[in-house]
Order: C-alpha cells, then sequence, then structure tokens
C-alpha cells in the first residue's frame, strides 16, 4: 500500500512530517490494512477553512472536524483484498488536533497522529457509529499507536497554533 502525506502550503508549525509518513506506514498492518496489498492512500493535512468546507459539502454538518476519509474506489466498499486495489483520501485538519489534544490529556502531534490512524481503521472497515464501535475503534486506535511507538517517536509533528488560513 503506498501511503503518501501533503499539507496544504497555507499550513504553519508543522514538522517532521516524513517521520510521520514512516510512523504510518509502520503502523500500517496494526490498522488491518496490510502494507504490501496493492493501493494508494493520500492523507491531506488542511486548514480550519478547508476542513468545514468538505464537512459541510459532503457530510452535511456545520464546522470543522478532525478527520474525513474517503474512499475513492468505484463501488465505495470498505476494504476486501478480493476488490481492486484500495484508493483513498483522507483529509485531516491540524488545528482541530491542537485544540482537541488537552480534552484528552494528549499531545497536538499525538492527538494528530491519531487522527491519520483514524482514517486508516475506518478504510479497514471500523466504524464509530454505535457506543460499542467506537469502543472497539478506540481499542484499535491504540493498537495502532502502540505499534507506532515501537519504533518511532509520536512527537514533534504540531509545534505551535495555527493561524487561521484560507
Amino acid at each position: 500500500m503506498r501511503l503518501t502525506l501533503a499539507k496544504m502550503t497555507s499550513l504553519r508549525g508543522l514538522h517532521d512530517l516524513q517521520r510521520m509518513l514512516a510512523a504510518l506506514q509502520f503502523a500500517l498492518p496494526a490498522t488491518g490494512l496490510p502494507a504490501d496489498a496493492p493501493g494508494r492512500i493520500d492523507l491531506i493535512l488542511v486548514t480550519r477553512p478547508r476542513m468545514t468546507l468538505l464537512n459541510g459539502l459532503h457530510l452535511h454538518h456545520p464546522g470543522a472536524t478532525d478527520v474525513i476519509t474517503y474512499d475513492l474506489r468505484g463501488g465505495f466498499t470498505l476494504w476486501d483484498s478480493s476488490e481492486e486495489p484500495l484508493w483513498a483520501e483522507i483529509y485531516i485538519c491540524p488545528a482541530v488536533a491542537f485544540e482537541q489534544a488537552p480534552l484528552y490529556g494528549e499531545t497536538p502531534s499525538r492527538e494528530l497522529f491519531r487522527y491519520a490512524i483514524h482514517g486508516l481503521l475506518h478504510l479497514a472497515g471500523e466504524d464509530d457509529l454505535t457506543p460499542a464501535s467506537l469502543k472497539a475503534m478506540r481499542q484499535a486506535e491504540a493498537r495502532a499507536l502502540s505499534a507506532a511507538e515501537a519504533r518511532f517517536s509520536l512527537e514533534g509533528f504540531l509545534s505551535s497554533p495555527l493561524p487561521p488560513s484560507r
């Protein structure tokens, strides 16, 4: 599976995204998505205004959210190795991570990484629509974070509040 990580050029306060991408690639099997499967997942870090736009346009929710995952295959089905290669985009809002991290006792960088893992877990078939599935999702996130932390530091990706931008 090929992972890419990009950011909007107007975003500031992001650092060492190559290490973040390496940590995500390392944690990929812990999400249930095999690293050697065919496909491509683009993770895109966006500003609050862009995330607000995506959230309203596609999910019909007001305001920004943390992460939105799009499965771009023809049938829009969850990953199955017998189907066409996975092709997906995951949009992540660092400004939300910075704001939400203290509420969960996390650092902004770990919260940002968690959002990326959360998006990958959606592609692997996890959902968070019921209390039981949310609990399972949180446990899966913890396993994937643990796997990544066995080899990488998850600190230093997000170092300052991100100013509002286009």
